[in-house]
């Protein structure tokens, strides 16, 4: 146990700076690992693009027997795709990777300080000169391009390291570490506080680029003979104890090991075209380091003092895998291809070129202890025939062969990086040409890396150069292709309306990643412009499957049912859909609804509406399907969407009528009739849509007259068969026989025939407004006979009935108004003028009632005209006679 335990035996001190180091290395690993998910999409979001569209669903109806007559009136459908943002910076990644790294220097600073005077120096030195190359007077702390914060960081970090180091070598690792710590934290502090420009964070990280890269480095080539030299352990550790000799299972496992480093070599350099994923490299160079925690402390005991590993080797190795960690997640954090391709190839060829060189070293020195049985793992640093640094001075010549065999191809990805980096701070600093010439240092260096290509296409978007962004995204497709590209070059390709380009991007995408649902989605709604509604529907049926976001390629499969099906097919998908939260989704199955003519009760979606009340295209469409489609259930509409209407004036027209739906079938008819015939009679290009809705509600009131006059400036079929129903309603037969016969003439159709059987079978429609005056004629009440009028304000009998009810209960002004309100649109019902007389009688206005009286001289028949006077001579008597003795 003291073998994995090894810190056990060290100072409380120790093993609490130990733990607290480890702790910091988990968080790195978890850093990585959150990172490495999905390492364009750090930087690159997928957007969600919202269209409106109209389709025509018929929402008014008036039945008359098995016929309807309806009219068609926009119900909204939202289509919606996907667009790949522009490449932006992750900040809280760069804050991230400069604490954790920042903290794996400090740990090193400490380590350095327990060490010999040479290596300290040179460690200082080293230091010293990254600094220097670091350009820490970028960040403006003392003024533009003034090198004092260098100075200032050199002499702090200098004079406290050579402080331990030559005064007080008494003083424990973690106290060295901790105030290297508050050093380093004082400086980070100044720098937040102090520097003149915008991202410090990502001005020291971009310029310290070599600096974490060379450490990096350095540690992936230490750590890479680690997995041999644990297959040494692992060959001879069990052998033993069973006296076995472990060289045949040491030989078996390196050569397997070896040969999958050659297969990602090949692979690697395009050698060979093998998709070789069994191990990844990340995976290599992980489990290299995590080995080397143990693997490192025989390695320190093997140097006769030189690197002590409790109190300088341990840190030093832990720093450095901080470090690394660190650097590799800030590289997937910001998408830095060509960085993280010099990093696998330092890993894969590092560890192919070291390892060998390491099995030749364990062979040659100890080839006769596996003979002899022996736990060779106990000695594996202690050469007898070839030395350990003779050893790693071959590998790493033979390391720097493979480079040059790439032709220094890594070196120059780590350049582009480098410049990829500064392009990110210029980006962000909106010193765009600038930034442009950085990407384009990259391309030089590497023109195939993704992150230059796409950020310079970025870069484009951003100035409306779409030629050079399509250029761009082209060229970032060419070794590392991207869904995020694809879909850039095909949004392009359509702005210019180069359809079938657009069309051949995707589908080249699709075969590329045939599992992105966002390129299936947005191949899928390309198809649906096309008007190729079979194709549309196999790729977003795909989509759907593929996506994490299934409820965008759902909602647009509802559109394209909407636009494509035909009613029977409708019904049956339409109920087999499963139902979502998603508001697009919700607007368009209103719409679905609205084509099916269901209108049963849905629940309103109160996060439809955005606190800022600033409407989204899918909660526009929600609204006014909502609206429509709810008209009868939900008066909410009515007095929500003109308060919408104010805060979307661009949308306010919209908004309002679809209020008027809810206003006219919920809340007050009256309102909406008076506020719809004004928008009719303004003209405009809706000014034909307002004529047949208004017609239509005024013949739904039986206002056959109004609803003809309105109805004649219709064109088209739906505004002569409103015209005819109207007018056959109001019997006119020989009317509506003309109109239908020129309608036939027209437009052949044998529905026609079927509605002239329909109409002159004296077929009236059937109202609520009967059956709730019935109701409340049956139990007399205030409540029943508002419902009653609610329902129909202007039918003669309702109204009438009401009012003779509000009279008997001395309401006489309720009464009185809602005669008034029916006169204004009923003005030729005798029994409405009646209700005035009396009314007027009533509060005394005799010159009002006496032209009630006329009125109903001239609508009623003789004979109710007579017993209406019977009633109404006797009251105005009385109120003749009143007066005069008055007077």
């Amino acid at each position: 146990m003291k073998e994995f335990f090894f810190w056990k035996v060290w100072s409380p001190s120790e093993r609490r700076m130990t733990v607290a180091a480890f702790l910091v290395l988990a968080l790195a690993l978890i850093f990585f690992a959150a990172k490495s998910i999905d390492p364009l999409g750090n930087v690159i979001r997928w957007n969600v693009i919202s269209e409106l569209s109209e389709t025509t669903a018929v929402v008014d109806l008036l039945r008359l027997g098995e016929w309807q007559y309806g009219i068609s009136t926009p119900s909204h459908l939202v289509t919606e795709s996907f667009m790949a943002s522009v490449m932006e910076t992750d900040f809280l990644s760069v804050t991230v990777f400069l604490t954790l790294s920042l903290i794996g220097l400090t740990i090193i600073l400490a380590a350095l300080t327990t060490m010999s005077r040479f290596w300290y120096l040179a460690g200082t030195i080293a230091l010293i000169v990254f600094l220097a190359f670091s350009r820490l007077e970028m960040l403006g702390v003392f003024g533009d391009a003034n090198r004092a914060l260098f100075l200032l960081t050199v002499i702090l970090y200098a004079g406290t390291t050579y402080y331990f180091h030559a005064f007080r070598p008494d003083i424990g690792i973690a106290k060295r570490i901790l105030a290297i710590g508050g050093l380093t934290a004082l400086l980070a502090v100044l720098i937040a506080f102090a520097a003149e420009t915008p991202f410090p964070a990502l001005t020291a990280a971009s310029y310290s680029f070599p600096f974490w890269l060379l450490i990096t480095i350095l540690f992936l080539i230490v750590s890479s003979t680690e997995i041999i030299a644990a297959l040494v352990w692992l060959s001879t550790s069990g052998s033993v104890s069973k006296g076995k000799s472990g060289l045949v299972n040491f030989l078996v496992i390196s050569i397997l090991y070896i040969l999958l480093l050659l297969l990602l070599y090949l692979r690697n350099t395009k050698q060979i075209d093998w998709d070789v994923t069994l191990i990844s490299p990340a995976f290599l160079a992980l489990a290299a380091a995590i080995l080397g925690i143990w693997g490192f402390r025989r390695r320190a005991d093997s140097t006769d003092g030189i690197i002590p590993f409790r109190s300088a080797g341990f840190w030093l190795y832990i720093g450095m895998f901080i470090i690394a960690v660190s650097f590799t997640s800030y590289m997937l954090a910001t998408a830095n291809d060509p960085v993280l391709e010099t990093l696998e190839d330092v890993v894969v060829q590092g560890q192919l070129s070291m390892s060998v060189l390491f099995i030749f070293y364990v062979l040659i020195n100890f080839y006769p202890l596996f003979q002899q049985k022996l736990a060779v793992y106990k000695v594996l640093y202690k050469p007898l025939r070839f030395g350990l640094t003779q050893t790693r001075l071959f590998g790493f010549t033979i390391l720097i062969v493979l480079f040059s065999i790439q032709r220094l191809l890594p070196v120059n990805q780590a350049i582009a990086g480098y410049f990829n980096g500064l392009g990110d701070l210029h980006a962000n600093t909106e010193e765009f040409s600038l930034s442009e010439q950085y990407y384009r240092l990259a391309v030089q260096q590497e023109f195939q890396n993704h992150k230059s290509n796409y950020a310079l296409a970025s870069l484009a978007l951003r100035q409306g150069d779409r030629n050079a962004a399509a250029f761009y995204f082209r060229q970032s497709l060419l070794k590392n292709p991207s869904p995020q590209a694809y879909s850039g070059l095909s949004g392009i390709l359509v702005q210019e309306n180069l359809f079938f380009d657009a069309v051949y991007s995707l589908q080249e995408g699709v075969r590329t990643f045939p599992k992105s649902g966002e390129l299936l989605n947005n191949l899928g709604m390309l198809y649906f412009k096309t008007n190729v509604a079979d194709s549309a529907y196999y790729y977003l049926a795909r989509a759907e499957e593929a996506t994490k976001r299934a409820e965008i390629p759902a909602a647009n499969l509802l559109a394209i049912l909407a636009k494509n099906t035909d009613a029977g097919l409708l019904d049956s998908l339409a109920s087999a859909s499963e139902k979502r939260d998603y508001l697009s989704w919700q607007a368009n199955w209103l719409a679905v609804q609205n084509l099916r003519q269901n209108f049963s009760k849905e629940t309103f979606d109160k996060n439809a509406v955005p606190k800022d009340s600033l409407l989204s295209a899918a909660a526009f469409a929600y609204l006014l399907n909502y609206s429509v489609n709810q008209a009868e259930n939900d008066s909410l509409p009515a007095k929500l969407l003109p308060a919408l209407a104010t805060k979307n004036p661009v949308l306010s027209q919209d908004l309002s009528l679809a209020a008027l739906y809810s206003e006219f079938y919920s809340g007050d008819k009256l309102k909406a009739l008076e506020t719809l015939s004004g928008w009719a009679d303004e003209g405009g290009e809706k000014s034909d849509l307002y004529h047949k809705i208004l017609g239509h509600w005024l013949l739904q009131l039986g206002l056959y007259d109004q609803a003809i006059e309105a109805l004649s400036g219709v064109e088209g079929a739906e505004g002569t068969t409103g015209m005819a129903v109207a007018n056959a309603l109001s019997d006119k037969q020989a009317i509506a026989v003309i109109l239908l016969d020129k309608l036939q003439e027209k437009e052949p159709n044998p529905a026609i025939d079927k509605l002239k059987q329909t109409l002159f079978s004296g077929i009236k429609p059937k109202s609520a407004t009967d059956s709730l005056l019935l109701a409340a004629q049956k139990t007399p009440s205030d409540t029943n006979f508002d419902n009653a009028v609610r329902k129909n304000p202007f039918d003669e009998k309702t109204v009438s009935a009401a009012s003779i009810h509000y009279r008997q209960k001395k309401k006489t002004a309720k009464a009185y108004k809602l005669v008034l309100n029916a006169l204004r649109y009923n003005e030729y019902a005798p029994q409405l003028w009646e209700q005035y007389a009396y009314l007027s009688l009533e509060q005394g206005l005799i010159g009002q009632g006496n032209e009630g009286e006329e009125k109903v001289r001239q609508y009623a028949l003789p004979a109710d005209y007579q017993q209406f006077m019977t009633r109404y001579q006797p009251m105005r008597a009385l109120i003749e006679k009143q007066r005069a003795e008055f007077q």
